[in-house]
């Protein structure tokens, strides 16, 4: 006999999972056909992430790790809690040991699921993918997304008494014994405090969850579990130093981003293009000094400001094909006027102040010194300099009006964290850091020029954002910085 009711169900039941199939289908990131090009740089990219990843564990591992007299460095990054060091280390979820055995190098090991990453970057000795008990009947022994799990058509795991969490410090326990590590550090924050509190909300490698340090010291055992202390000094001192391998990456970044931005500024046709013509992150100052934006078409006698890239401190968003390495570039040009072979004189001398401000920076930024110490000194060079110095970005036009306002804030570049910040933004313990030899850093100041040819009480405001490094004989560059406004004519 035909029952209604239970065809009702199964149909309504056919219609939900074909909904859910179909939303998770649309959610999931289509296959996109690359080119034999695009698939090439893939490749030329990925190699050049795991010649750092290796340098940084065969270079700056050992340095670290027995300055700080750590013998083992636990790192624990939970599925779905996106971790900036997770990602440069391979893998989003896991745990990452490394363990100071004596000799010229730091064993490492990864325990968890994702590793194909890790695998493919040939920088890690162990890999290890616990093993997970839980009766999976009928489907695959292998960890796949749930909407996947639907498109087969599948269903959620089978329930029984055991969690994930039974299952994921399997083997740790004995894994730390046998390397019997007499000081441990472990991602938690315990004197430095958050890096970044203000702005665009930025991922921070600084803390594991109550449940995550709860199952490692059950895992340990007491006596390991009081061997355990803070890893911040060694995260902070992994993104602070980098390897010259990741300067090939940076320059890369920024010769691909400055082709982007002289492409922008070539196809600009005066009175024609109008301003989001040229991307996103672009603004031109018009003749009376205003900021013009969106569909402002460009006209001759104009300073035009092109952003473009990403800046660092843990960005993981979606098409930056360099992963969590970053570089966030400004260029800018001037567009002549009919019968105007240069800028005029108020444009020119504000450059020249520019040049000025980066003078004093490149001539005292020096490696060994604190990045407080080195702000201190700035700050008197540049009052020397007839400057003003302001520790917030504004400036009151209503005190010196007449003066250069420079506001400095020469954080941290690249993959991760501000610290050591040459500036008067963020804690005290990132201006309490020495500049390691190659640091990594943005050239980053703003100037505020008063501008009487556009009226009184009127300035022209810029940024200057370049990447580079710090030396013993100071400041070195690794792609060139603007030495000039461009013109367009």
């Amino acid at each position: 006999m035909f029952n209604r009711h239970a065809f009702s169900i199964n149909l309504l039941f056919l219609l939900v999972i074909s909904l859910i199939s179909i939303s998770t289908a649309q959610d999931r990131p289509r296959d996109v056909k690359m080119s034999k090009e695009q698939a090439q740089e893939r490749k030329e990219l990925a190699e050049m992430q795991n010649k750092i990843l290796r340098d940084k564990f065969d270079i700056l591992l050992p340095q670290i790790m027995r300055e700080h007299e750590i013998d083992m460095w636990i790192h624990i990054v939970r599925e779905g809690d996106l971790d900036p060091l997770g990602y440069n280390f391979g893998s989003n979820e896991g745990i990452f040991i490394f363990t100071d055995r004596g000799g010229d190098r730091i064993e490492r090991a990864f325990f968890g699921f994702h590793s194909d990453k890790v695998e493919e970057s040939s920088a890690y000795d162990i890999i290890i993918r616990p093993e997970i008990k839980i009766p999976l009947e009928a489907y695959p022994n292998i960890r796949i997304l749930l909407d996947e799990l639907y498109r087969m058509g599948g269903a959620e795991w089978p329930g029984g008494p055991k969690t994930e969490l039974d299952f994921r410090f399997n083997g740790i326990g004995e894994f730390v014994a046998e390397r019997d590590p007499k000081r441990i550090a472990v991602n938690y924050l315990e004197e430095l405090g958050s890096a970044i509190f203000y702005e665009i909300p930025r991922l921070r490698p600084d803390g594991i969850s109550l449940t995550d340090y709860n199952l490692l010291v059950k895992a340990l055992g007491n006596i390991y579990a009081g061997r355990i202390i803070s890893s911040e000094y060694l995260i902070v001192d992994y993104f602070a130093r980098p390897v010259l391998s990741e300067f090939d990456l940076y320059k890369r970044i920024r010769s691909d981003i400055d082709e982007k931005q002289k492409k922008a500024l070539s196809s600009i046709v005066r009175g024609v293009t109008r301003v989001n013509d040229l991307g996103r992150e672009r603004s031109a100052v018009d003749k009376n000094g205003r900021r013009q934006r969106g569909d402002y078409v460009i006209q001759g006698g104009e300073l035009l400001i092109l952003t473009d890239g990403r800046q660092s401190g843990g960005f993981l968003g979606h098409g930056w094909k360099y992963g969590n390495y970053h570089e966030d570039i400004d260029a800018y040009a001037y567009v002549l006027q009919e019968g105007e072979t240069e800028p005029p004189t108020h444009i020119k001398r504000f450059w020249n102040n520019v040049m000025k401000v980066r003078t004093i920076i490149e001539n005292n930024v020096r490696v060994g010194r604190t990045a407080g110490a080195t702000f201190e000194i700035l700050k008197q060079k540049l009052e020397k300099a007839g400057m003003i110095n302001s520790d917030i970005q504004r400036y009151d036009r209503s005190k010196h009006p007449d003066k250069i306002w420079v506001s400095l804030d020469m954080h941290a570049a690249g993959s991760g964290l501000y610290a050591p910040r040459i500036g008067p933004l963020g804690p005290d313990w990132q201006r309490d850091i020495k500049l390691p030899m190659y640091h990594h850093f943005y050239f980053e100041f703003f100037i505020d020029m008063p501008m009487p040819e556009w009226g009184e009480g009127r300035s022209l405001r810029v940024r200057f954002h370049d990447g580079a490094m710090a030396t013993e004989s100071g400041v070195k560059y690794f792609f060139p910085y603007p030495r000039e406004i461009s013109l367009i004519r």
